[in-house]
């Protein structure tokens, strides 16, 4: 920030740019006040304004140009760094006013921060915030820096021992088996361990059930190497041993 110290052309109504300078916008009629007493008595801090001017937004700075320059105040520029913390005001029966913070430089002419205020009698003003809102994002990101928390990757050591290699041969039998215009797949010489048997439980024959037929009882059908046991037989009636007594002996 720096009262009193922009460079102008001979006609005193516009900038001598600084280098790698680019203005985005420009606006006339416009309200500056920047004040640095905070508030305080007479004498604590410094105060400048102007009820009409000329505002210029570029890619480094925001300048101001008094309309009616005094030997007190002329001209100020402000770093886009150095603006912090805006907002637009904008009330019922009066112009709409951006506010900001104003950091001091070393040399600048303020030794405190101090308190922004432009004001747009047009509507240009979210014209305005819009590119100092841009132009701020893009500092940020072209002078980051990154952030102290974060550790740099360890540095790569090669394996000390040997890398071992798989080598890969034809098989003729493979060739042999493949169908024309297909490749077999290549086989790996490196011995694999055969894998170790699985247990089974012994094999055992289900014998078909018996199916009744219409000439014989049963007609069974058994598996090779088992030998069906025969139908079963009728079991014979029962013969009494002793005969109920008669009617007679009963008498």
């Amino acid at each position: 920030m720096s009262i009193n110290w922009v460079m102008l052309t001979a006609d005193g109504k516009d900038i001598v740019p600084l280098q790698n300078e680019t203005v985005f916008f420009r606006e006339h009629g416009v309200r500056f006040e920047l004040d640095s007493s905070n508030g305080g008595y007479p004498g604590a801090g410094n105060s400048y304004s102007a009820k009409s001017g000329t505002i210029l937004l570029t890619n480094q700075r925001i300048v101001f140009i008094s309309a009616t320059p005094t030997p007190y105040f002329t001209t100020a520029s402000l770093p886009i760094d150095k603006v912090q913390d805006s907002k637009l005001a904008q009330p019922w029966f009066s112009a709409a006013t951006f506010k900001a913070v104003v950091m001091p430089v070393p040399g600048g002419g303020m030794a405190q921060p101090a308190r922004l205020a432009i004001s747009f009698t047009s509507g240009n003003i979210h014209e305005f915030e819009s590119q100092y809102r841009s132009l701020r994002e893009r500092l940020q990101e072209l002078d980051g820096a990154a952030p102290d928390h974060l550790e740099q990757l360890p540095m790569y050591n090669p394996p000390s021992g040997p890398v071992p290699t798989s080598t890969y041969t034809w098989s003729s039998s493979s060739a042999d088996q493949g169908t024309s215009g297909t490749r077999p797949a290549p086989t790996s010489t490196a011995s694999a361990p055969l894998p170790l048997p699985v247990p089974h439980a012994q094999p055992y024959i289900v014998a078909p059930a018996p199916i009744p037929t219409a000439t014989t009882g049963y007609h069974t059908t058994s598996a090779p190497g088992y030998n069906a046991p025969p139908p079963p037989q009728p079991l014979p009636a029962p013969t009494p041993s002793d005969l109920p007594p008669s009617y007679d002996e009963i008498r």
